[in-house]
């Protein structure tokens, strides 16, 4: 259909393309909501290799979290060792570039030695705590060596919807409401965002990636603008080369990739 697919922003040795196609996929990550209170927390698997992560949670009182806490790192994936490094690295895109961040580990296994920088993200230069924020429907990176489970917990999101800013080109996006979601309801663009078009491209496309390769979809537009011309698929994220929606999830607490042609907003509904 002549679809011409870019790839997504690569930090070192980030994972490339892989998967090409818009075919079906079985998401190959778990997790498990320990709690749907007010307050709550979940675990989610962390692949070894690459894992995409998405915020869920507020601080309690509704502010965004602190990066440095935004997730909590089992006691088996280690922190800064005897090598100078992190086994454990976050990356956090900005829509230009990516910022690096490391997990310390504890006082008592890794080599900061200082216990003010127990089990949090840390500034990998300055070895140092970070004073950034992390919302609900943003997504980073995780980079491990050996995988394990990341804990998010914070204070579950009770608006009705919650916007998230899409700019033109890459952004890294996460469902704000923990629990997993069709990939078709993943979030609703705004009219600005044009859908399948005279090219048979997609303008906007989602790639969800599985710890291995990406599965990629593309946003319909309406049947009064788009060239699908079918209601029933209006203003959803559809397979590719189906060109019809698909029974695919976002899992909770995982992020995609959304490329867009313009900017605008994404509007999630709670569930």
């Amino acid at each position: 259909m002549g679809r011409q697919w870019g790839s997504p922003p690569r930090p070192r040795s980030a994972p490339g393309r892989g998967g090409l196609g818009g075919g079906r996929f079985a998401p190959a990550w778990g997790a498990e909501v320990v709690s749907s209170n007010i307050v709550g927390y979940e675990k989610v698997a962390v692949n070894k290799g690459w894992t995409m992560i998405g915020v869920q949670f507020n601080q309690v009182g509704g502010e965004p979290l602190d990066l440095g806490t935004v997730g909590v790192l089992d006691s088996s994936m280690d922190g800064f060792d005897a090598e100078g490094s992190f086994p454990n690295e976050m990356r956090v895109f900005d829509g230009t570039d990516y910022t690096y961040y490391g997990w310390s580990g504890s006082s008592g296994t890794d080599l900061l030695d200082n216990a003010d920088l127990d089990n949090q993200w840390i500034d990998t230069t300055e070895l140092a705590p970070v004073d950034e924020e992390m919302k609900p429907a943003q997504g980073f990176w995780i980079k491990s060596e050996t995988g394990g489970t990341i804990t998010l917990s914070g204070e579950v999101p009770t608006a009705d919807t919650i916007q998230a800013d899409v700019g033109i080109g890459w952004n890294m996006i996460a469902n704000p409401y923990p629990g997993a979601v069709l990939v078709e309801n993943f979030g609703t663009l705004d009219s600005t965002f044009a859908g399948f078009d005279a090219e048979g491209n997609f303008p906007n496309e989602m790639r969800v990636w599985d710890g291995e390769n990406y599965a990629y979809y593309g946003w319909s537009g309406n049947s009064g603008s788009s060239l699908l011309e079918n209601p029933d698929i209006d203003n959803k994220w559809i397979d590719t080369t189906e060109l019809a929606v698909t029974d695919d999830k976002i899992e909770f607490g995982k992020a995609v990739w959304i490329k867009a042609s313009s900017s605008g907003k994404i509007t999630f509904s709670k569930p």
